[in-house]
């Protein structure tokens, strides 16, 4: 019997092939909210489910029953995603009450610029390699604004994405989950609705004022008028707006009334420093949505990221003023950046 050799892999062979081993899809889903639901279960194959943490204990059963009523009482529609997601799996209802209450840090950074081609706006999406699932869908519900966005294995939510009205929202975490937590809409269900809902910058930053949340995170709002962090958590909110034609987010909070809650960590303050460093030039460059894909793929702070916990799963660059956004469905130091959906109709800006 030969004895086995053991391959050594390199740290960027190993990242790569966590990339090339998740689960990326783009399509299209549209109907009611149970028929979304169902396709997206369908799309999920045999990794279909999974229930956060495990099994749930008595408190966190009556936790997350709490959540789902209080998501009912706002966002009814979702609930009936979340049928017909379970009928597409044959499995009660029940099993999917985690993902009401299912919080996520992450290490993601964002900017907003205004600049000659308009105002553009870039994302990264940064995790742990075991969320290997990252669907990129388009949207067209037959209630509410259709939208691009994508999906990350939590029921019903949307990450990041541009609506039909040329409204971009996202997510940035902001601190861990809270033990005890208040009752409220998980993270990744108020992108969605904002998505679905509103049409402007203003109405969504009014509504997410209003919404019960339950964990800290911050929420990039923009669209060609107005562009807003909502510095979100339990006990207090506030809002950043733009500043000489740039708006920047990580994981920390920088409102002077909330960096209490959240004290900032290093990562997230080279990732916000390299972002501020880096930009100027955008503010008068031609091509500047191009450019700004080469900031993104930065490794020095880095913002494109390959190690556990901060890895860089996708990146987007969207035009508010052309209304189309592009995605890079892997880390952009690597992958191109595409417009998918070329066929939908292009999301309309809107004007005041």
């Amino acid at each position: 019997m030969q004895p086995q050799t053991e391959v050594f892999m390199s740290d960027n062979e190993r990242n790569l092939l966590e990339e090339q081993k998740a689960d990326y899809q783009w399509y299209e889903a549209s109907g009611s909210h149970f028929d979304i639901g169902f396709i997206t279960a369908q799309h999920a194959g045999s990794e279909a489910f999974f229930s956060p943490g495990g099994k749930l204990s008595a408190a966190q059963l009556s936790y997350a029953e709490k959540c789902r009523a209080v998501t009912a009482k706002y966002y009814p529609e979702i609930v009936e995603e979340f049928a017909g997601y379970a009928s597409a799996l044959n499995l009660p209802e029940e099993d999917l009450l985690g993902h009401y209450t299912i919080g996520a840090t992450g290490g993601c950074s964002a900017i907003v610029v205004d600049t000659p081609e308009g105002r553009i706006v870039g994302r990264n999406y940064d995790f742990f390699y075991f969320e290997s699932r990252r669907h990129l869908i388009h949207t067209r519900p037959d209630k509410g604004y259709s939208h691009t966005g994508i999906h990350e294995g939590l029921i019903g939510g949307r990450f990041d994405g541009l609506n039909e009205r040329g409204l971009f929202v996202s997510f940035n975490g902001a601190g861990d989950h809270p033990d005890p937590a208040p009752v409220g809409i998980s993270f990744h269900i108020i992108v969605r609705y904002l998505l679905e809902k509103c049409a402007t910058a203003q109405e969504a930053k009014e509504t997410l004022l209003t919404l019960p949340i339950k964990e800290p995170k911050s929420y990039l709002i923009a669209d060609r008028h107005d562009a807003f962090v909502v510095e979100a958590h339990p006990a207090r909110r506030e809002v950043r707006s733009l500043e000489n034609g740039r708006l920047f987010v990580t994981n920390h909070y920088l409102h002077p009334d909330m960096q209490a809650y959240h004290p900032a960590w290093p990562n997230s303050v080279a990732r916000y420093n390299k972002l501020v460093e880096l930009s100027p030039g955008l503010l008068e460059s031609p091509e500047a949505e191009l450019d700004l894909r080469t900031i993104l793929a930065d490794h020095t702070a880095p913002l494109c990221g390959h190690n556990d916990g901060l890895a860089t799963f996708w990146s987007c660059t969207t035009n508010l003023d052309t209304g189309k956004i592009a995605y890079c469905l892997g880390a952009p130091c690597r992958n191109e950046y595409k417009h998918y959906f070329e066929d939908a109709p292009v999301h309309q800006p809107v004007s005041h």
